[in-house]
């Protein structure tokens, strides 16, 4: 993947100086009431924490959008339309990047306000290939966390797919199946290695911080795409966010709209993690008087993320 002109970005803010741990948890009042920063109180695994920084709906966002378009051009111009118009509704302080995941994950477009030329490459962008959600998500999500602990700024994955299961390069509808043990139950269950591969993109998802939302564009109800996009739901949601799919052309534009609207209004709250926290632990959010959707499940970095 190149990333060369991502590194001013990630480079213009300075590195933390203390060896601490800063997660972000993204939120939405859920009646779209402003957040009051003074009010709210957090607690890691029941104990309080410390809010490092907060960033409300007002503020500048940074949208990824990733590609991974293969299939019906006909659906895939109406998400190219549907996007074109959300963009444009944008603030003029969000930036959008466009990202291509076919034969790994390509810049199309580094993150710039400029709607000319992010209409540009989305007019442009081809559909072709086989469908690599599934390889490419984890490092579309590190690039898009790394850029948000660099900057601060809120940042968000925006996902368009139509994804088949059967159109990928490795072979998941195939389980290795042991003939000579008859309790083997890849016979019984095919799906076997699509739940394993989406539960170990969700455990990954799960140390990182930028949220993600996934807009499928053709929901498929054979038992395998079934699995799969069960497994798009789970990778969503171990980011904070969300897995939609249209089940017919005329659903593709709202849905779309919905994401887009949905990450412009996320608040961003940095928080910093008590030292003796476990590797899996859920976070607590709260304000009086305020309903707060929000990510409560997290996983501790690796060490090959710091």
């Amino acid at each position: 993947m190149t990333r060369r002109d991502f590194i001013p970005l990630l480079l213009s803010a300075p590195a933390q100086r203390h060896a601490r741990i800063v997660r972000r948890i993204t939120a939405w009042p859920a009646n779209g009431q402003p957040i009051d920063s003074s009010a709210l109180t957090i607690k890691v695994e029941g104990k309080p924490a410390r809010i490092v920084r907060t960033r409300g709906a007002d503020a500048p966002l940074l949208l990824l959008i990733v590609s991974d378009l293969t299939g019906d051009l006909t659906l895939a111009d109406a998400a190219r339309q549907a996007l074109l118009a959300e963009i444009e509704k944008l603030p003029p302080s969000a930036w959008i990047g466009l990202l291509r995941v076919q034969d790994g994950l390509q810049v199309l477009l580094d993150p710039t306000p400029d709607r000319a030329a992010a209409a540009a490459a989305l007019n442009a962008l081809a559909i072709t290939g086989r469908a690599n959600l599934l390889d490419s998500l984890e490092p579309a999500c590190i690039l898009a966390s790394s850029i948000l602990h660099k900057t601060g700024v809120r940042t968000a994955v925006l996902c368009v797919t139509d994804s088949n299961i059967y159109n990928y390069r490795e072979d998941y509808t195939n389980p290795v199946i042991n003939y000579s043990d008859s309790r083997d139950l890849s016979r019984r269950f095919p799906e076997a290695l699509i739940r394993e591969k989406t539960a170990k993109v969700a455990s990954s998802l799960a140390e990182l911080d930028a949220p993600v939302f996934a807009t499928h564009l053709a929901f498929l109800r054979d038992r395998l795409n079934e699995a799969y996009q069960t497994g798009l739901q789970q990778m969503m949601q171990a980011t904070g966010g969300e897995a939609l799919f249209a089940r017919a052309q005329t659903e593709i534009a709202p849905m779309i709209a919905g994401a887009v609207s949905r990450l412009n209004a996320m608040w961003a709250i940095d928080i910093e993690i008590p030292p003796d926290t476990p590797r899996s632990f859920t976070v607590e959010l709260a304000s009086p008087g305020l309903q707060i959707n929000y990510r409560s499940r997290f996983a501790m970095r690796s060490r090959k993320r710091e």
